[in-house]
């Protein structure tokens, strides 16, 4: 195409991945400090020699899933920087007297937007799901609750830690979506050495807080505790087992979607769903990555409103005032679509996507004026 502006496209996205570049450093300044300052909170009353090494291990591997999280509004305020700069520099004007619209300023933008969030999820997305994990498992060993939970084709497994030794619990699978009901639960109680005690079969088992009541039980005791009451097995209908495990902790550990990549979410809902939980988080978090490439775009689109499309010459001070009102309009548009969502009474494809199309709505009509001027 002989008469497309290559030098003129060149300079635009070297401005706008300059704006990008400085409003990713200045979240990346915020999320390191406030995340530094929770670890900082965090480990004061842990007695660790290595106390200043993990605070900055940790605040490493927390901002990489931070910075993910903040790309909508990263772009959102990045647009509002580079179309600033066009307006304070009169150069919008100047290349609409070379024949150009607003729409092809907006074009460049938007295209390198679009292609960013594809990075972000193939790419990015797995090294902040990776450090997300560290961050949890070194976290967690330096925690109160040292019990471990995980899933594999064999059921959910629970290491659970108790003054007396180690009880390894597994689970077949959870009823009607439910963690305080779970089927064929076998439990295995160990001492300090990990040396075998007796097992614990049940058919149901249903979770009031720690208060789990087992239903149809079995008991095979060790060759030790055979000496003691004479009975290999003992069998009873019900049987109260008290654990320190809380059924909140099994909810929030299946529901930190961050630590599940793109390239892994697909099985991980299966997987769940194979073991009777529905994994709405994680079909949110799904969602969520498909639909990022669009989500920039439409933040881009969404900055023109009152830069290019304003007839008045903000201060830099009310530029930034708005785009704070923008970004928590926005936040609070899409926390409120995705609570509908988790509650059932929205299905969960269209509470991630519902602010999209009504975000969509505005910027289409925001073009469609851009290119009436």
């Amino acid at each position: 195409m002989k008469n497309f502006p290559v030098k003129l496209s060149k300079y635009l996205i070297k401005e706008f991945l300059n704006s990008i570049l400085i409003v990713f450093i200045t979240f990346l300044a915020i999320s390191i400090f406030t995340n530094f300052i929770s670890e900082m909170v965090f480990f004061k009353e842990k007695k660790t020699e290595e106390f200043i090494y993990l605070v900055i291990k940790l605040t490493a591997f927390k901002t990489s899933a931070t910075i993910i999280q903040f790309s909508v509004y990263i772009f959102l305020f990045a647009g509002i920087l580079f179309f600033v700069k066009l307006i304070k520099n009169n150069e919008n004007n100047v290349i609409k007297i070379s024949g150009l619209s607003d729409l092809f300023i907006i074009l460049i933008p938007c295209f390198i937007s679009f292609l960013v969030g594809i990075l972000i999820i193939l790419i990015l997305s797995p090294i902040s799901s990776y450090s997300l994990k560290n961050y949890e498992n070194i976290k967690r060993s330096y925690s109160s609750n040292s019990n471990l939970i995980t899933i594999n084709n064999n059921g959910f497994w629970f290491l659970e830690n108790n003054n007396n030794g180690q009880n390894i619990i597994r689970a077949d699978k959870i009823i009607d979506n439910n963690f305080s009901k779970l089927n064929n639960i076998s439990i295995y109680i160990l001492d300090k050495n990990f040396h075998f005690i007796k097992r614990i079969d049940a058919e149901k088992v249903s979770i009031n807080y720690k208060i789990w009541s087992l239903q149809n039980v079995t008991i095979t005791n060790s060759k030790s505790e055979i000496n003691k009451n004479n009975n290999a097995q003992i069998n009873f209908k019900e049987f109260q087992y008290n654990s320190s495990i809380n059924i909140a902790d099994l909810k929030n550990y299946f529901s930190n979607a961050e630590t599940v990549s793109f390239w892994e979410i697909a099985k991980t809902i299966k997987e769940l769903n194979l073991r009777g939980y529905s994994a709405d988080e994680l079909k949110v978090k799904f969602h969520k990555y498909i639909s990022l490439p669009i989500y920039l775009v439409l933040m881009i689109i969404l900055s023109t409103i009152f830069t290019l499309r304003s007839k008045k010459n903000y201060t830099n001070s009310i530029y930034i005032f708005l785009a704070i009102i923008l970004g928590i309009l926005i936040y609070f548009l899409n926390d409120i679509s995705i609570a509908v969502g988790l509650t059932d009474k929205l299905p969960i494809y269209l509470a991630v996507w519902t602010p999209i199309i009504i975000i969509s709505f505005f910027c289409l009509i925001n073009l469609i004026k851009i290119n009436e001027t």
